[in-house]
């Protein structure tokens, strides 16, 4: 099984649509054939994110509960020493931190916001890419 860090945006991404790249990264993940690599912040965002009123037009709540229950159950859990700054938006910093500690990719649609100069050795890949490099 492939391990991988999945931003945000995927996650919301390809509940929204399975036809996508992130939709077929969703996939992988419901099969098992990919596990997300998290801490309790990025639980935590998935958490939040998935519970916004305004995401029920596009994802009902009973697949956000299934998704999170599954995430919850199969990810693998990291412990990061890592810290990373000076990123755009301080709130990558946990996707970063655990990509860097778990030695995993880091699949976002905003690779901007990661630049090589500040993450690494960090592998920064989009969905498409992910799922090309597989």
């Amino acid at each position: 099984m492939r391990q991988i860090v999945l931003d945000t945006n995927v996650l919301v991404s390809g509940l929204m649509s399975a036809s996508n790249p992130p939709g077929r990264i969703i996939d992988g993940v419901r099969a098992n054939e990919l596990q997300l690599c998290i801490d309790d912040r990025i639980f935590g965002e998935y958490d939040d994110v998935l519970n916004r009123p305004e995401l029920r037009r596009w994802i009902h709540r009973e697949d956000s509960a299934a998704i999170l229950d599954h995430i919850r159950n199969s990810a693998y859990r990291v412990d990061s020493a890592v810290t990373i700054t000076g990123l755009p938006d301080p709130d990558d910093a946990p996707f970063a931190e655990v990509a860097a500690a778990s030695n995993t990719p880091l699949v976002t649609g905003n690779v901007r916001h990661f630049p090589a100069k500040i993450v690494g050795s960090v592998v920064v890949l989009t969905p498409r890419l992910f799922l090309t490099s597989i």
